[in-house]
């Protein structure tokens, strides 16, 4: 469950702008870019980019940004390069992988901060998940963990089971070795291994010849879920020539916003 608390500090506005105008503000020492429709609103898509990707890095190498505010989305998009959606730190966690945001950050600091300055992400609106690569990992754990703030998510190329990838870098950077640490690796930060926890639906995506993340991550995460709550009704596509590129992603693009569209709560 999401706990809400003042942990905001030394927020500040980096582009000056007022109303509903695409802007930038820094939390905590991390920004985020908001963007928004030119009419109105149908809802806000909380964006979570790939690892070591700029938080504007989809929209400057694809069309994501463009459509989903052509759609009438708001986008929020933190700036978490280097992060894995990590529940806490540790003493083994590489040093200078210390400093990027973590999971807490996102429930306890940027979505408050949102809803106090901006009225979005409000429990009664239809917010959303969309993330790409190790962003697809945090729309796991961010649903996770939020209960039913996110009507439904999406997850493009993701890893959502490290028990499976022992040798993973990112996992052993934040983590230290499976071999010494086996319970960081199965424990709350396995989305697999907490799909009981999700309560909203997930459209998940890959490439059968992606060479960077297996597709059976996004296979067995889907089966797992599926399983575990068959009524929220996730869907899955997969790929069998795509790669983990931008290529096939903006594939999905649509697939994705019509999947939000579909669990849209009307009011």
């Amino acid at each position: 469950m999401i706990s809400l608390n003042n942990n905001y500090l030394h927020a500040q506005v980096i582009n000056n702008t007022n109303g509903h105008f695409d802007t930038s503000i820094i939390v905590s020492n991390t920004r985020i870019d908001l963007l928004f429709p030119a009419n109105n609103i149908e809802g806000t898509i909380l964006v979570l980019p790939g690892w070591n990707f700029k938080c504007d890095d989809i929209c400057k190498k694809s069309n994501f940004c463009q459509l989903a505010k052509k759609m009438g989305f708001v986008l929020i998009l933190p700036d978490m390069l280097k992060s894995i959606y990590a529940s806490q730190l540790y003493p083994e966690t590489r040093k200078d992988w210390l400093s990027y945001p973590t999971l807490p950050w996102i429930t306890d600091t940027l979505i408050q901060y949102i809803r106090l300055h901006y009225k979005l992400l409000l429990q009664e609106q239809n917010n959303y998940l969309f993330g790409i690569s190790t962003g697809a990992r945090g729309v796991a754990m961010v649903a996770l963990y939020t209960d039913t703030i996110f009507k439904a998510g999406a997850g493009l190329s993701g890893d959502y089971n490290q028990l499976e990838l022992p040798e993973d870098n990112l996992i052993k950077g934040f983590y230290g070795t499976f071999k010494q640490f086996p319970e960081r690796w199965s424990g709350h930060d396995n989305p697999r291994k907490n799909a009981f926890r999700l309560k909203i639906p997930l459209y998940l995506a890959h490439g059968k010849s992606d060479n960077i993340v297996p597709f059976t991550q996004t296979l067995d995460f889907y089966n797992t879920i599926s399983k575990q709550n068959p009524e929220l009704g996730h869907t899955i596509d997969l790929n069998d020539t795509a790669g983990h590129n931008y290529s096939f992603w903006q594939s999905e693009y649509l697939n994705a916003i019509n999947f939000f569209e579909k669990h849209k709560v009307k009011k």
